[in-house]
């Protein structure tokens, strides 16, 4: 009897390891644009579908893609490595899993000193150029750099809690919409 289990214990293990585990967008939660970052922190560590036009691909890496009217943040990863700056203007369908960066006093402090020190930064793929890239602004000149600190701090006194999030996708796939 131990004979004949062992070899059926076997196959079933050998089998269920090559369950085809890949997630479709079919799979994905849908969310809406205009309320991701509301229901940001309990769609954490899932696989979530939005819609939206591109509104902005950074030139210099392609990397980053801004969607929407309030300019939400997707990441390239290996799935998509990079963005065709031809997407512009078009309305896309994307799939991805949220990341949350925490900007509290300590990260403003150090970015603070940075600049106050002149250490040249690699601000392009920082998450300090949320806003500042976002807007079309120079991101490396040092008085939006100053500004952006300020408004943080702003924002953290205001909101009650001792850091602001920032939410992005890091994505998965990206349908454009004909």
């Amino acid at each position: 009897m131990k004979a004949f289990i062992f070899p059926v214990l076997l196959i079933t293990i050998l089998l269920s390891g090559c369950k085809n585990t890949k997630t479709t967008q079919d799979e994905a939660i849908p969310v809406n644009l205009s309320e991701i970052t509301t229901k940001a922190p309990e769609m954490m560590g899932k696989l979530i579908r939005i819609e939206g036009m591109v509104e902005h691909i950074c030139r210099e890496s392609g990397k980053r893609l801004f969607l929407g009217e309030n300019s939400f943040k997707v990441l390239a990863t290996n799935a998509v490595p990079s963005f065709r700056v031809e997407w512009e203007g078009s309305d896309v369908i994307i799939t991805g899993f949220l990341k949350e960066d925490r900007v509290d006093e300590t990260y403003l402090a150090n970015w603070e000193k940075e600049l106050k020190d002149g250490i040249q930064l690699q601000l392009k793929e920082a998450t300090h150029t949320y806003d500042a890239e976002s807007k079309g602004l120079d991101e490396s000149a040092i008085t939006t750099q100053f500004d952006q600190i300020k408004g943080y701090r702003e924002q953290i006194a205001a909101g009650g809690k001792e850091y602001i999030s920032f939410y992005s996708l890091e994505i998965e796939s990206l349908t454009e919409k004909k």
